[in-house]
């Protein structure tokens, strides 16, 4: 833009010696000004709206299912640490004993609004959330069907004795773990249909058997071999053929196991060619130093957690649980491991935490914890409408 310069002559000079210059197309300026400054400011937003997004995946997602139908959910994500909110999308339009932590395990408070909630980050770039749910589970006759459509991808724990008659889509694993059914799914609409039976039957071993031999057949349309689960599924074919129906029940489990398992092996680790066989070793190599370098600066770098601040009391201790089982010899086994798992946690433990570490159902953890206070073991107080366990003082400790 060009610009011309005038100086007035000396009559129309102003007071005081000051210049006055008098600049050429200044209201072509100030005519362009506008349009320069709304550029920067979709700049801004356009930047603004990129570092929000990336502050919105799921980074882990899992599902429990108690014997009442009740599912337990857990999931960590990522959010802006600087936006003083985060709202999050829930499963199901009913929840309790909703739970919100940052990564150090700090309470953040929510309010929950039908089915998302609003947290609170207080500058957090990481948020866990527990909560219960009736909403994911559905009963037709012995039939119960678990649905979720979920962004990303999950893992489900299903009830103890039960048998899966139903799956919508192909698991990416399965396994057992203490005699339930652990299966990791991919992210979109599932759906799980289980019954509660007892092993050992003739209909319940010839079920198992179909779904294995479905499942490895779909496997092996895709043109990955199967061998050591066709070896496990003759096995309970002929446990079947002599009568052992509990036997080939659980031979027909495995076999549905190990065939996810084979396949899971052939996807991640497709047979090299001879022309990049030696890429693939240098790359596996340089791939092993750069996970050590990178494990040991986290060991280097790593921080302590925080722990969770709870309301003092004077009757809160973390007693020697040896101590309560002395003063109460009578009580019942699972009593005792709660109490186990109360003092190992610093003489407090919400109910959600119960419930999930024990599997039980909500009704099942009440009633325990219901017999704990009435021994005079443990106190109950509501926190953020969640129920705080603690532990109390035995007559021995209250004299020292």
């Amino acid at each position: 833009m060009e610009q011309r310069a005038q100086l007035v002559q000396a009559e129309y000079a102003l007071p005081e010696g000051m210049l006055f210059v008098r600049i050429t197309y200044i209201l072509s300026t100030m005519v362009n000004a506008p349009v320069v400054a709304v550029c920067f400011f979709l700049i801004a937003i356009s930047s603004f709206t990129q570092y929000s997004f990336s502050y919105s995946s799921t980074k882990v997602l899992d599902f429990t299912i108690y014997a009442d139908g009740t599912t337990h959910v857990f999931y960590q994500t990522n959010v802006d640490p600087q936006s003083p909110d985060a709202i999050v999308n829930l499963f199901g339009k009913t929840t309790d004993n909703f739970v919100t932590q940052d990564e150090n395990g700090t309470l953040l408070s929510s309010k929950i609004d039908t089915n998302s909630a609003i947290i609170q980050t207080l500058g957090s770039s990481v948020i866990k959330i527990d909560y219960d749910t009736a909403d994911l589970v559905a009963k037709s006759g012995k039939t119960w069907t678990f649905h979720v459509d979920s962004p990303t991808d999950f893992s489900l724990v299903l009830p103890k004795n039960t048998v899966i008659v139903g799956m919508s889509t192909y698991p990416l694993n399965m396994q057992i773990v203490d005699d339930q059914s652990l299966i990791t799914l991919p992210s979109g609409s599932a759906d799980i249909s289980y019954v509660f039976g007892v092993l050992g039957t003739s209909q319940t071993a010839t079920l198992a058997i179909e779904k294995a031999q479905d499942f490895i057949n779909n496997i092996n349309s895709e043109g990955i071999k199967t061998p050591m689960a066709a070896a496990k599924l003759a096995d309970a074919n002929s446990a079947f053929s002599q009568g052992k129906y509990s036997n080939a029940e659980v031979l027909a489990n495995d076999a549905k196991n190990i065939a996810s398992q084979e396949q899971q092996t052939t996807l991640s680790n497709p047979k090299p060619t001879s022309d990049n066989t030696l890429f693939l070793i240098g790359g596996g190599i340089a791939g092993t130093v750069a996970t050590a370098i990178v494990l040991i600066k986290r060991t280097k770098n790593s921080k302590p957690v925080k722990t969770i601040e709870l309301s003092k009391n004077e009757n809160l201790v973390v007693p020697d649980k040896e101590t309560i089982f002395r003063f109460k010899p009578e009580l019942r086994q699972e009593d005792k491991d709660i109490v186990t798992f109360i003092s190992e946690n610093g003489g407090q433990v919400y109910e959600s935490e119960l419930r999930k570490k024990f599997l039980l159902p909500r009704t099942t953890t009440w009633r325990a914890v219901k017999r704990l206070e009435r021994e005079g073991i443990v106190e109950i107080e509501k926190v953020d409408q969640q129920n705080l366990i603690k532990l109390r003082k035995m007559p021995e400790e209250n004299q020292e």
